[in-house]
Protein backbone atom coordinates (compact mmCIF):
# COMPACT_ATOMS: atom_id res chain seq x y z
CA UNK A 1 0.00 0.00 0.00
CA UNK A 2 2.94 2.39 0.77
CA UNK A 3 4.35 1.60 -2.91
CA UNK A 4 0.75 2.33 -4.06
CA UNK A 5 0.51 5.57 -2.77
CA UNK A 6 4.43 6.77 -3.37
CA UNK A 7 3.20 6.08 -7.21
CA UNK A 8 -0.20 7.60 -6.55
CA UNK A 9 1.16 10.81 -5.31
CA UNK A 10 3.27 11.13 -7.96
CA UNK A 11 0.44 10.52 -10.92
CA UNK A 12 -1.27 13.17 -8.86
CA UNK A 13 1.53 15.54 -8.99
CA UNK A 14 2.20 15.32 -12.80
CA UNK A 15 -1.38 15.40 -13.21
CA UNK A 16 -1.51 18.63 -11.61
CA UNK A 17 0.80 19.76 -13.96
CA UNK A 18 -0.53 18.45 -16.65
CA UNK A 19 -3.52 20.26 -15.74
CA UNK A 20 -2.15 23.63 -15.40
CA UNK A 21 -0.68 23.44 -18.98
CA UNK A 22 -4.06 22.25 -20.50
CA UNK A 23 -5.46 25.29 -18.63
CA UNK A 24 -4.10 27.56 -21.08
CA UNK A 25 -4.88 25.75 -24.28
CA UNK A 26 -8.13 27.69 -25.94
CA UNK A 27 -8.62 24.48 -27.84
CA UNK A 28 -10.17 21.45 -26.67
CA UNK A 29 -13.52 23.30 -24.87
CA UNK A 30 -14.71 19.73 -24.33
CA UNK A 31 -11.73 18.43 -21.97
CA UNK A 32 -11.65 19.63 -18.33
CA UNK A 33 -9.55 19.49 -15.35
CA UNK A 34 -10.41 20.50 -11.84
CA UNK A 35 -8.72 19.89 -8.25
CA UNK A 36 -10.15 19.43 -4.64
CA UNK A 37 -7.75 19.90 -1.77
CA UNK A 38 -9.79 19.42 0.94
CA UNK A 39 -9.04 19.14 4.69
CA UNK A 40 -11.39 17.57 6.88
CA UNK A 41 -12.32 15.90 10.63
CA UNK A 42 -13.49 12.22 10.91
CA UNK A 43 -15.41 11.16 14.24
CA UNK A 44 -15.01 7.14 13.23
CA UNK A 45 -12.30 6.11 11.04
CA UNK A 46 -12.31 2.65 12.02
CA UNK A 47 -16.62 2.58 12.03
CA UNK A 48 -16.34 0.84 15.47
CA UNK A 49 -19.89 1.27 17.78
CA UNK A 50 -17.33 1.97 20.59
CA UNK A 51 -13.80 3.48 21.59
CA UNK A 52 -13.95 5.55 18.48
CA UNK A 53 -11.12 6.96 16.47
CA UNK A 54 -11.55 10.59 15.27
CA UNK A 55 -9.26 11.97 13.08
CA UNK A 56 -8.02 14.34 10.48
CA UNK A 57 -7.89 14.04 7.26
CA UNK A 58 -6.03 15.41 3.94
CA UNK A 59 -7.60 14.77 0.51
CA UNK A 60 -5.93 15.80 -2.66
CA UNK A 61 -8.72 14.95 -5.57
CA UNK A 62 -8.05 15.32 -9.40
CA UNK A 63 -11.11 15.13 -11.98
CA UNK A 64 -10.75 14.66 -15.18
CA UNK A 65 -13.49 15.54 -17.75
CA UNK A 66 -14.73 14.73 -21.30
CA UNK A 67 -17.73 15.48 -23.08
CA UNK A 68 -18.62 14.84 -27.07
CA UNK A 69 -21.71 16.01 -28.08
CA UNK A 70 -22.25 14.58 -31.83
CA UNK A 71 -24.86 15.39 -33.82
CA UNK A 72 -26.49 11.74 -33.24
CA UNK A 73 -24.00 10.20 -30.31
CA UNK A 74 -22.95 11.72 -26.95
CA UNK A 75 -19.89 10.58 -25.17
CA UNK A 76 -19.28 11.20 -21.64
CA UNK A 77 -15.81 10.10 -19.52
CA UNK A 78 -14.75 11.12 -16.04
CA UNK A 79 -11.81 9.63 -14.14
CA UNK A 80 -11.39 11.31 -10.22
CA UNK A 81 -8.13 10.02 -8.35
CA UNK A 82 -8.00 10.65 -5.07
CA UNK A 83 -5.27 10.71 -2.22
CA UNK A 84 -6.06 10.79 1.40
CA UNK A 85 -3.84 10.82 4.27
CA UNK A 86 -5.61 10.28 8.08
CA UNK A 87 -3.15 11.84 11.10
CA UNK A 88 -4.32 9.40 13.62
CA UNK A 89 -5.17 6.20 11.45
CA UNK A 90 -2.76 3.26 11.98
CA UNK A 91 -1.57 1.34 10.85
CA UNK A 92 -2.13 2.54 6.93
CA UNK A 93 -2.64 6.37 7.47
CA UNK A 94 -2.87 6.75 3.76
CA UNK A 95 -5.43 5.61 0.49
CA UNK A 96 -5.54 6.14 -2.95
CA UNK A 97 -8.64 5.73 -4.44
CA UNK A 98 -9.94 5.68 -7.92
CA UNK A 99 -13.94 6.84 -9.84
CA UNK A 100 -13.66 6.39 -13.20
CA UNK A 101 -17.57 6.43 -15.47
CA UNK A 102 -18.11 6.30 -19.14
CA UNK A 103 -21.37 7.16 -20.73
CA UNK A 104 -21.87 6.80 -24.51
CA UNK A 105 -25.53 7.45 -26.05
CA UNK A 106 -26.75 7.21 -29.29
CA UNK A 107 -29.97 8.26 -31.18
CA UNK A 108 -30.04 5.61 -34.24
CA UNK A 109 -33.43 7.54 -35.17
CA UNK A 110 -35.87 9.55 -33.52
CA UNK A 111 -37.22 6.96 -31.92
CA UNK A 112 -34.78 4.36 -31.42
CA UNK A 113 -31.89 4.97 -28.83
CA UNK A 114 -28.82 3.19 -26.86
CA UNK A 115 -27.81 4.15 -23.51
CA UNK A 116 -24.54 2.68 -22.24
CA UNK A 117 -22.83 3.58 -18.53
CA UNK A 118 -19.94 2.30 -16.97
CA UNK A 119 -18.70 2.96 -13.31
CA UNK A 120 -15.64 1.61 -11.97
CA UNK A 121 -14.87 2.28 -8.24
CA UNK A 122 -11.43 0.81 -6.47
CA UNK A 123 -11.20 1.79 -3.21
CA UNK A 124 -10.85 0.32 0.47
CA UNK A 125 -13.26 -0.22 3.03
CA UNK A 126 -11.99 0.58 7.01
CA UNK A 127 -11.97 -2.46 9.52
CA UNK A 128 -15.62 -3.11 11.22
CA UNK A 129 -15.28 -3.40 14.89
CA UNK A 130 -18.27 -4.26 17.17
CA UNK A 131 -18.08 -4.15 21.05
CA UNK A 132 -14.37 -4.73 20.93
CA UNK A 133 -14.92 -7.88 18.04
CA UNK A 134 -13.75 -7.21 14.58
CA UNK A 135 -16.97 -7.91 12.61
CA UNK A 136 -15.43 -6.92 8.73
CA UNK A 137 -11.75 -6.54 8.20
CA UNK A 138 -9.84 -4.20 6.09
CA UNK A 139 -9.62 -4.39 2.59
CA UNK A 140 -9.17 -2.95 -0.54
CA UNK A 141 -11.79 -3.66 -3.42
CA UNK A 142 -12.64 -3.20 -7.19
CA UNK A 143 -17.00 -2.60 -7.99
CA UNK A 144 -17.57 -2.59 -11.48
CA UNK A 145 -21.26 -1.34 -13.12
CA UNK A 146 -22.29 -1.67 -16.67
CA UNK A 147 -25.49 -0.70 -17.44
CA UNK A 148 -27.56 -0.82 -21.16
CA UNK A 149 -30.57 0.61 -22.55
CA UNK A 150 -32.69 0.06 -25.69
CA UNK A 151 -35.25 2.39 -26.03
CA UNK A 152 -38.20 2.67 -28.32
CA UNK A 153 -40.57 5.20 -28.53
CA UNK A 154 -43.65 3.60 -29.81
CA UNK A 155 -45.55 6.99 -29.72
CA UNK A 156 -45.02 10.62 -28.14
CA UNK A 157 -46.74 9.96 -25.35
CA UNK A 158 -45.37 6.11 -24.72
CA UNK A 159 -41.60 3.94 -24.58
CA UNK A 160 -40.62 0.93 -24.08
CA UNK A 161 -37.24 0.49 -22.62
CA UNK A 162 -35.11 -2.94 -22.75
CA UNK A 163 -32.29 -2.93 -20.17
CA UNK A 164 -29.33 -5.53 -18.84
CA UNK A 165 -27.13 -4.66 -15.83
CA UNK A 166 -23.67 -6.83 -15.28
CA UNK A 167 -21.85 -5.91 -11.62
CA UNK A 168 -19.15 -7.20 -10.14
CA UNK A 169 -17.39 -6.97 -6.54
CA UNK A 170 -13.67 -8.04 -5.75
CA UNK A 171 -11.94 -7.52 -2.89
CA UNK A 172 -8.17 -8.44 -2.79
CA UNK A 173 -7.43 -9.84 0.07
CA UNK A 174 -9.13 -12.97 2.28
CA UNK A 175 -11.63 -13.48 4.04
CA UNK A 176 -13.17 -11.11 2.24
CA UNK A 177 -12.53 -12.55 -1.17
CA UNK A 178 -13.82 -15.83 -0.13
CA UNK A 179 -17.06 -15.24 1.37
CA UNK A 180 -18.27 -11.57 -0.06
CA UNK A 181 -16.78 -11.73 -3.65
CA UNK A 182 -20.03 -12.13 -6.54
CA UNK A 183 -21.48 -11.14 -10.16
CA UNK A 184 -24.78 -9.92 -10.26
CA UNK A 185 -26.55 -10.00 -13.63
CA UNK A 186 -29.68 -8.42 -14.49
CA UNK A 187 -32.09 -7.78 -17.32
CA UNK A 188 -35.40 -6.24 -17.55
CA UNK A 189 -37.89 -4.20 -19.66
CA UNK A 190 -40.26 -0.53 -18.74
CA UNK A 191 -43.04 0.71 -20.02
CA UNK A 192 -43.56 4.37 -19.71
CA UNK A 193 -46.32 6.74 -20.27
CA UNK A 194 -46.65 10.35 -20.58
CA UNK A 195 -50.16 10.80 -18.93
CA UNK A 196 -49.94 14.62 -18.72
CA UNK A 197 -46.95 16.64 -18.98
CA UNK A 198 -46.55 16.55 -15.60
CA UNK A 199 -47.38 13.36 -14.79
CA UNK A 200 -45.72 9.91 -16.01
CA UNK A 201 -46.54 6.72 -15.17
CA UNK A 202 -44.04 3.45 -15.38
CA UNK A 203 -44.65 -0.27 -15.33
CA UNK A 204 -41.39 -2.62 -14.96
CA UNK A 205 -40.18 -6.21 -14.43
CA UNK A 206 -37.23 -7.68 -13.68
CA UNK A 207 -35.00 -10.38 -12.84
CA UNK A 208 -31.62 -10.67 -11.32
CA UNK A 209 -28.87 -13.13 -10.69
CA UNK A 210 -26.39 -13.10 -7.35
CA UNK A 211 -23.69 -15.68 -8.30
CA UNK A 212 -20.85 -15.85 -5.22
CA UNK A 213 -17.82 -16.53 -6.57
CA UNK A 214 -16.38 -18.93 -4.25
CA UNK A 215 -19.31 -19.32 -1.49
CA UNK A 216 -22.09 -20.47 -4.04
CA UNK A 217 -24.47 -21.20 -1.00
CA UNK A 218 -25.07 -17.46 -0.82
CA UNK A 219 -26.07 -16.69 -4.31
CA UNK A 220 -29.61 -16.08 -5.46
CA UNK A 221 -32.40 -15.29 -8.00
CA UNK A 222 -35.04 -12.71 -7.97
CA UNK A 223 -37.67 -11.58 -9.57
CA UNK A 224 -39.06 -7.76 -9.18
CA UNK A 225 -42.17 -6.31 -10.94
CA UNK A 226 -43.52 -2.66 -9.93
CA UNK A 227 -45.00 0.56 -11.21
CA UNK A 228 -44.06 3.57 -10.38
CA UNK A 229 -44.89 7.66 -10.87
CA UNK A 230 -43.12 10.71 -11.23
CA UNK A 231 -44.54 14.22 -10.99
CA UNK A 232 -44.03 17.59 -11.29
CA UNK A 233 -45.72 19.00 -8.61
CA UNK A 234 -44.02 22.91 -9.82
CA UNK A 235 -41.03 24.21 -11.59
CA UNK A 236 -39.41 23.40 -8.16
CA UNK A 237 -40.63 20.58 -7.01
CA UNK A 238 -40.13 17.26 -8.21
CA UNK A 239 -41.20 13.85 -6.95
CA UNK A 240 -41.30 10.16 -8.05
CA UNK A 241 -42.35 6.98 -6.15
CA UNK A 242 -42.13 3.28 -6.78
CA UNK A 243 -43.25 -0.04 -5.23
CA UNK A 244 -43.88 -3.35 -6.28
CA UNK A 245 -42.92 -7.17 -4.89
CA UNK A 246 -39.86 -9.24 -4.88
CA UNK A 247 -39.72 -12.49 -5.21
CA UNK A 248 -36.41 -13.98 -4.29
CA UNK A 249 -35.24 -17.72 -4.13
CA UNK A 250 -31.66 -19.13 -2.53
CA UNK A 251 -29.38 -21.56 -3.61
CA UNK A 252 -28.92 -22.86 -0.19
CA UNK A 253 -31.57 -25.35 -0.07
CA UNK A 254 -32.65 -25.14 3.68
CA UNK A 255 -33.59 -21.44 3.10
CA UNK A 256 -36.81 -21.01 1.60
CA UNK A 257 -37.58 -18.91 -0.96
CA UNK A 258 -38.48 -15.28 -0.05
CA UNK A 259 -41.45 -12.51 -0.98
CA UNK A 260 -41.22 -9.20 -0.14
CA UNK A 261 -42.56 -5.78 -0.92
CA UNK A 262 -40.29 -2.98 -1.96
CA UNK A 263 -40.62 0.94 -2.60
CA UNK A 264 -38.98 4.00 -2.69
CA UNK A 265 -39.90 7.59 -2.63
CA UNK A 266 -37.68 10.67 -3.30
CA UNK A 267 -38.18 14.27 -3.76
CA UNK A 268 -36.19 17.11 -5.15
CA UNK A 269 -37.27 20.74 -4.13
CA UNK A 270 -35.72 23.85 -5.23
CA UNK A 271 -36.32 26.79 -3.14
CA UNK A 272 -34.13 29.23 -4.91
CA UNK A 273 -31.78 29.49 -7.79
CA UNK A 274 -28.91 28.68 -4.85
CA UNK A 275 -30.80 26.07 -3.16
CA UNK A 276 -31.06 22.50 -3.65
CA UNK A 277 -32.54 19.72 -1.39
CA UNK A 278 -32.98 16.21 -2.31
CA UNK A 279 -34.19 13.68 0.13
CA UNK A 280 -35.72 9.72 -0.13
CA UNK A 281 -36.55 6.89 1.43
CA UNK A 282 -36.34 3.09 0.07
CA UNK A 283 -37.18 -0.97 1.46
CA UNK A 284 -36.07 -3.93 -0.29
CA UNK A 285 -34.37 -7.13 0.34
CA UNK A 286 -30.84 -6.69 -0.35
CA UNK A 287 -27.39 -8.16 -0.30
CA UNK A 288 -26.13 -9.01 2.68
CA UNK A 289 -23.03 -7.28 3.95
CA UNK A 290 -22.55 -9.91 7.01
CA UNK A 291 -21.44 -13.58 6.68
CA UNK A 292 -23.24 -15.89 6.68
CA UNK A 293 -26.25 -14.52 5.80
CA UNK A 294 -27.32 -14.82 2.07
CA UNK A 295 -29.83 -11.37 2.31
CA UNK A 296 -30.70 -8.76 4.74
CA UNK A 297 -34.36 -6.46 4.71
CA UNK A 298 -32.94 -2.39 4.38
CA UNK A 299 -34.05 0.57 4.89
CA UNK A 300 -32.16 3.73 3.55
CA UNK A 301 -33.47 7.28 3.92
CA UNK A 302 -31.47 10.30 2.83
CA UNK A 303 -31.58 14.02 2.83
CA UNK A 304 -29.31 16.37 1.33
CA UNK A 305 -28.68 20.37 0.88
CA UNK A 306 -26.13 22.60 -1.55
CA UNK A 307 -26.47 26.41 -1.39
CA UNK A 308 -24.78 29.13 -2.88
CA UNK A 309 -23.51 31.12 -0.17
CA UNK A 310 -21.69 33.23 -2.79
CA UNK A 311 -20.45 33.21 -6.27
CA UNK A 312 -17.68 31.17 -5.45
CA UNK A 313 -18.59 29.54 -1.62
CA UNK A 314 -20.66 26.54 -1.74
CA UNK A 315 -22.13 24.57 1.48
CA UNK A 316 -23.02 20.57 1.21
CA UNK A 317 -24.76 19.14 4.15
CA UNK A 318 -25.90 15.37 4.06
CA UNK A 319 -27.18 13.04 6.03
CA UNK A 320 -28.39 9.02 5.71
CA UNK A 321 -29.74 6.35 8.07
CA UNK A 322 -29.70 2.82 7.36
CA UNK A 323 -31.19 -0.16 9.12
CA UNK A 324 -30.13 -3.37 8.32
CA UNK A 325 -32.10 -6.62 9.53
CA UNK A 326 -30.68 -10.12 9.51
CA UNK A 327 -32.67 -13.19 10.15
CA UNK A 328 -31.85 -16.41 11.12
CA UNK A 329 -33.79 -18.17 8.36
CA UNK A 330 -31.99 -16.30 5.91
CA UNK A 331 -28.47 -17.85 6.95
CA UNK A 332 -26.41 -20.92 5.69
CA UNK A 333 -27.34 -24.26 6.75
CA UNK A 334 -24.94 -24.25 9.96
CA UNK A 335 -26.24 -26.04 13.20
CA UNK A 336 -24.46 -23.23 15.23
CA UNK A 337 -26.56 -20.53 13.44
CA UNK A 338 -29.85 -21.37 14.46
CA UNK A 339 -32.05 -18.92 15.85
CA UNK A 340 -29.66 -16.13 15.03
CA UNK A 341 -30.98 -12.81 14.33
CA UNK A 342 -29.16 -9.69 14.45
CA UNK A 343 -29.45 -5.99 12.92
CA UNK A 344 -27.30 -2.87 12.39
CA UNK A 345 -27.59 0.78 12.09
CA UNK A 346 -26.16 3.43 10.64
CA UNK A 347 -26.12 6.76 10.96
CA UNK A 348 -24.22 8.89 8.81
CA UNK A 349 -23.60 12.85 8.42
CA UNK A 350 -21.50 15.56 6.82
CA UNK A 351 -20.85 19.01 6.01
CA UNK A 352 -18.42 20.17 3.73
CA UNK A 353 -17.41 23.90 2.61
CA UNK A 354 -16.27 24.58 -0.97
CA UNK A 355 -14.05 27.90 -2.51
CA UNK A 356 -13.85 27.98 -6.10
CA UNK A 357 -10.35 29.90 -6.17
CA UNK A 358 -11.20 29.64 -10.22
CA UNK A 359 -12.71 27.38 -12.44
CA UNK A 360 -10.33 24.48 -12.09
CA UNK A 361 -9.39 24.89 -8.61
CA UNK A 362 -10.91 24.30 -5.31
CA UNK A 363 -10.48 24.42 -1.33
CA UNK A 364 -12.74 22.27 1.16
CA UNK A 365 -13.49 22.13 4.48
CA UNK A 366 -15.57 18.67 5.81
CA UNK A 367 -16.57 17.05 8.82
CA UNK A 368 -18.05 13.49 8.39
CA UNK A 369 -19.38 11.61 10.86
CA UNK A 370 -20.88 7.93 11.91
CA UNK A 371 -22.56 6.21 14.31
CA UNK A 372 -22.89 2.16 14.21
CA UNK A 373 -24.75 0.02 16.29
CA UNK A 374 -24.82 -3.76 15.68
CA UNK A 375 -25.84 -6.77 18.11
CA UNK A 376 -24.29 -9.50 15.04
CA UNK A 377 -20.33 -9.96 16.20
CA UNK A 378 -21.64 -10.99 19.75
CA UNK A 379 -23.64 -13.71 17.90
CA UNK A 380 -21.55 -14.69 15.20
Amino acid sequence: MKLLTTIGAGILTGALLAGSAFSASETAQSFQVKNRFRVGWDNNVYETEKDTQDSFKIIEELEFLLNLDLEQTFIGARYRPTFMYWTDRDPDDTDFQHEADLVFSHNFTPRLSLNLKETLRIAELPELMDRGNLARQKSDYTYNLLDGVFGYRMSDATRVELGGRYTILRYDEKPFSDTDDYDIYAVGATLRHQLQPETALSVDLRYEQTEYRVLDERSSDSIFGGVGLEQIFSPNLVGSIRGGIQQKSFDDSHIGDESSPFGDISLTYLPSPKTRITGGLGYSLFEADVYPFASQDRLLSYVSLSHDLTARVQLFLAGSYQKSKYHSDQALNDPELVGIDGEEDVVQGSARLSYMVNRKNYLEASIQYMDFASDLSQRL
